[in-house]
């Protein structure tokens, strides 16, 4: 593979803001407590393969090395402690891929390895998890109140299409997030009358719908 100098493209996330009570669709207050997710791998996709070949994304359930880095993937393991969360951007690295067309984006969650950046001795359990929430949920008509706990340790592929093309045919640098929006996490759910299993698979469609990559247009080189 043919990478042209001056072709980079800056990888970040950014999260939402944690707020201290998130209102649902459905009218529960969720009060988290804890809310972390572990990346094990970003991959720029070209244009012709964004649908195909999703087979290579998935990895084992309990993956815990490190993915290759490469001129369009990026496998440094990261955790991401989304209570901390201020609304800031978090730079992952700097891709320099070959001239070319890219429609988007695929996004690896998987339980983090014991040199993964983020981790720390409070989330150890990310490396059982690719997902951790511990929240209290609050129903807004009886008042009534649980605790609900959703630790997701298989891998979770997303593939993220752009709103157009990145076509990189001179030296350019670009920039791209992936934006997660965890106080999306938990629409469309019926606490009350959902059990632990139904709940988990809900709020795993919701981070998949909840993940979008935003680009930021560049600037060409010389």
């Amino acid at each position: 593979m043919h990478v042209s100098d001056g072709i980079e493209l800056d990888i970040a996330y950014q999260p939402e803001a944690t707020p201290a009570e998130i209102r649902t669709d459905m009218g529960y207050r969720v009060r988290l407590e804890r809310a972390l997710i572990a990346v094990g791998q970003v991959k720029l996709v070209p244009c012709e393969s964004l649908a195909s070949h999703f087979w290579e994304l998935i990895g084992p359930a309990r993956a815990r090395a490190h993915e290759l880095s490469t001129p369009t993937s990026l496998g440094v393991p990261l955790v991401l402690d989304l209570m901390e969360s201020a609304g800031m951007p978090v730079f992952a690295g700097t891709l320099r891929p070959p001239p070319g067309s890219y429609c988007g984006i695929r996004f690896t969650g998987m339980p983090a390895d014991e040199d993964a950046e983020g981790l720390t001795e409070e989330s150890l359990d990310m490396m059982r998890h690719s997902v951790l929430i511990v929240a209290r949920i609050e129903d807004g008509v009886s008042a009534e109140a649980w605790p609900v706990t959703v630790g997701i340790s298989e891998t979770l592929p997303c593939e993220l299409p752009f709103d157009e093309p990145l076509v990189f045919d001179r030296p350019v640098l670009e920039g791209v997030s992936i934006a997660i929006d965890h106080t999306a996490w938990f629409d469309g759910i019926d606490f009350a009358e959902g059990d632990a299993g139904t709940v988990q698979r809900q709020i795993t469609d919701n981070i998949r719908s909840s993940l979008t990559a935003l680009r930021s247009y560049g600037t060409s080189g010389l």
